[in-house]
């Protein structure tokens, strides 16, 4: 009889300590995760997401650029080449500068579209005069 009562306590502790620190477990990630629900965590979350979102879709641009000025200049040394070597060499012209003359009568119609600004100063001046 001793050894019935020995393994049925045995099995009741058991069974309560592990019933105990279930629900202990249980409670403890509920209230983590209504800790992670609250408005304000919610709002830093957002934030700390968005921030690496932008993060990294800035460095993707940042790198796509680079390859594509990398790629760039490799074309253009490419076509260089080949340019050299059917004889052609690079000419280097500076900068022409284009003048456009605008007629006479072109110019007074412009001037004339051209609309002003039709306040009028203040005559009176109170507010000053002390």
């Amino acid at each position: 009889m001793p050894k019935r009562t020995f393994w049925l306590t045995t099995g009741v502790a058991l069974g309560a300590g592990a019933s105990l620190w279930a629900e202990r477990k249980v409670r403890r990630t509920v209230e983590q995760a209504t800790a992670k629900l609250q408005p304000d965590a919610l709002v830093v979350e957002v934030g700390r997401s968005a921030r690496n979102v932008a993060e990294s879709a800035s460095g993707r641009v940042r790198d796509a650029l680079s390859t594509g000025r990398d790629e760039m200049q490799r074309r253009e040394e490419e076509l260089w080449a080949d340019l050299a070597a059917q004889g052609i060499e690079p000419v280097t012209a500076a900068p022409v500068a284009v003048v456009v003359e605008i007629e006479p009568e072109v110019r007074a119609r412009r001037s004339r579209t051209i609309r002003r600004s039709r306040r009028t100063p203040a005559t009176s001046v109170t507010h000053l005069d002390n």
